[in-house]
């Protein structure tokens, strides 16, 4: 991979990173506000998320090797304007949607650990560990709308985001490892040109 791609990668989740930090101590924070405002805490961080990875998409030379970018972008303004516009409506199915809501959000940081173990990352199997806590906490809020009140859901929910958070520190390291590999080896060529074009050869 090269390096302006790495730095390309780089900046997208160091900010999608701060999105989900602030996201979730806020949703942890303030759980006992109300489900309404949670409603809306919830759609305000999804849309920015979705319009930020869409910005980002927009700027991108492959775009057909980013469908998956353009696909959670989307996913992440539909869901927040339901949420910010349609929270009266949303109430009753709140914790159900929430469920589906963190699962998806799991499974859509996939490719990302994918997109790692490509880069050359060694260790992007530590991707895991998060993605499947997230993927497991999103079905146990499905399973069990019925006995969650809502401070507990938006802890839950916060939870989420503050693991996802985790997955994209993990992925930081990995892009600054692949980073310092790709730099030795460009190193190394540079000082054994005499190699490099007879390897070539």
């Amino acid at each position: 991979m090269e390096i302006s791609k790495l730095k390309g990668m780089r900046r997208n989740l160091v900010i999608l990173a701060m999105v989900e930090l602030i996201g979730g101590l806020f949703l942890i924070i303030y759980n006992s506000q109300g489900l309404e405002i949670l409603l809306r805490v919830l759609g305000i961080v999804a849309a920015s998320y979705g319009v930020i990875m869409l910005v980002l998409w927009l700027f991108k030379k492959d775009k057909k090797d980013n469908v998956s970018m353009l696909i959670t972008a989307l996913l992440g303004i539909v869901a927040g304007a339901c949420f910010i516009f349609l929270s009266e409506q949303l109430k009753g199915i709140f914790t159900l949607i929430v469920g589906v809501f963190a699962a998806i959000y799991g499974i859509l940081k996939l490719p990302n650990m994918f997109q790692m173990k490509k880069a050359g990352f060694k260790k992007w199997y530590l991707l895991l560990i998060p993605i499947l806590l997230i993927v497991v906490l999103g079905i146990i809020i499905g399973i069990y709308k019925d006995v969650f009140s809502d401070s507990v859901v938006g802890v839950l929910l916060g939870i989420t985001f503050i693991l996802g958070f985790a997955a994209d520190i993990i992925s930081l390291a990995g892009v600054g490892d692949v980073e310092k590999s790709l730099n030795i080896a460009t190193q190394v060529d540079a000082e054994n040109p005499a190699i490099t074009e007879e390897k070539e050869s």
